[in-house]
């Protein structure tokens, strides 16, 4: 199995080794190099050509040109960025540079591993944290662009699930991810489409062709 190569990006040893440790506990994940400053960060981006950077461009040393300049040079990396504290502003600035999944350090074991898994996949994250920052004020936009609405095929495929009748717990197992990642998923997905809740989304899916109707009324235990 392919292990996606990590490049950490932290100006405090603290966090990096924080994260380090928690990317270490998954097979399928490998922290090729600590940067400390924006210099080291060039380098090591050149010298290793990791799959991922996981950045947090709010500590010193660190900068949001950093992630633009080098996304101008490789647009395929995935970059997840991982701070102490998110605004709306700051990470719509962030996602605007290239940032593929925006984080923070106090969310989920699960979230903060899946976050560079669907980065990598090239799908956007938000871990629940940040989905709540940028969600408070009940706005529900796509703050990456103006572009229509794009989910991706993990999204499309919870939407299937949850139009079905399955649980969090269930949808888990038959993806192979954690429930709290399926709920961050919804949370995103919902998000994107301005949906509030559970049936906005059955009835998003029967719209566009994700489920059939028939499928959804009649197939149910009575």
């Amino acid at each position: 199995m392919k292990r996606i190569r990590i490049l950490l990006a932290d100006g405090h040893y603290i966090s990096r080794q924080g994260l380090k440790t928690i990317f270490g506990s998954d097979e399928g994940l490998e922290v090729v190099a600590e940067a400390e400053t924006s210099a080291e960060l060039h380098q090591f981006h050149n010298d290793l050509v990791p799959d991922a950077v996981v950045i947090d461009y709010t500590t010193p040393g660190f900068g949001l040109n950093d992630i633009k300049q080098i996304k101008a040079n490789r647009p395929s990396l995935a970059f997840v960025a991982v701070t102490e504290f998110t605004h709306k502003e700051q990470v719509r600035e962030a996602m605007r540079m290239g940032v593929d999944a925006h984080i923070q350090k106090d969310c989920s074991h699960d979230e903060i591993i899946d976050s560079v898994k669907a980065a990598y996949g090239k799908e956007r994250f938000f871990c629940g944290k940040v989905l709540d920052v940028i969600g408070e004020d009940g706005e529900h936009e796509d703050f990456v662009s103006c572009e229509p609405v794009s989910l991706s095929l993990r999204e499309i495929e919870i939407i299937q699930q949850v139009a079905a009748g399955q649980t969090n717990k269930q949808i888990a197992d038959s993806l192979h991810l954690s429930a709290h990642t399926v709920m961050t998923h919804r949370k995103n997905i919902m998000n994107k489409l301005g949906i509030n809740n559970t049936a906005g989304l059955v009835i998003y899916a029967v719209k566009e062709n994700l489920i059939s109707p028939n499928k959804f009324l009649f197939n149910q235990e009575m």
